[in-house]
């Protein structure tokens, strides 16, 4: 089969514009990378947590629900703030973008890491996103988060994770 005969893959990286917007909400799943489960480590936890608390407030976030298991990170959210003009390379100039602050977030908490004894990228290079109403009603997806360590099976009702959380209510 050519290259030209193959089909299309699908796409999961939305459209670099619809980061920029404050209308929407995202829904964010981050996972680990080769290091099986390094949130089971509380200390890592509690930074990654605490980042992702900063992030919100440096960059103006609505931070609906978070989730972080042992080896990835759900949470949802909503710009409040369109951020300045940048440029970015191959993305063009638009307005800085929540992807601009998860990349941040990310390379802060992957140095973080390597203070508890890990060693080289803590995340994968891509995250999975949607826009919430493309995933599902805005509920729905705030409880899918929640609920993440109630069918993994290590809680039976997700306010026993001590890493799960309604920040901003919806």
């Amino acid at each position: 089969m050519s290259r030209i005969d193959r089909p299309s893959r699908k796409p999961h990286r939305l459209p670099a514009t619809s980061y920029c917007v404050t209308r929407n909400s995202y829904f964010f799943t981050v996972c680990a990378r080769q290091h099986g489960e390094p949130f089971r480590n509380s200390a890592l936890a509690r930074t990654v947590l605490d980042s992702l608390l900063w992030t919100r407030r440096r960059y103006g976030w609505m931070l609906y629900a978070y989730c972080l298991m042992p080896d990835h990170l759900h949470f949802v959210c909503r710009p409040t703030v369109e951020g300045p003009m940048t440029d970015l390379g191959a993305r063009g100039i638009l307005p800085e973008s929540t992807l601009d602050h998860i990349a941040r977030f990310k390379s802060y908490t992957t140095n973080e890491s390597w203070k508890c004894g890990l060693s080289g990228p803590l995340w994968q290079r891509s995250s999975y996103d949607a826009i919430v109403d493309e995933f599902g009603p805005f509920d729905e997806v705030c409880r899918y988060t929640l609920d993440n360590p109630v069918r993994k099976g290590l809680v039976q009702v997700w306010t026993d994770w001590p890493y799960a959380a309604v920040v901003d209510g919806w």
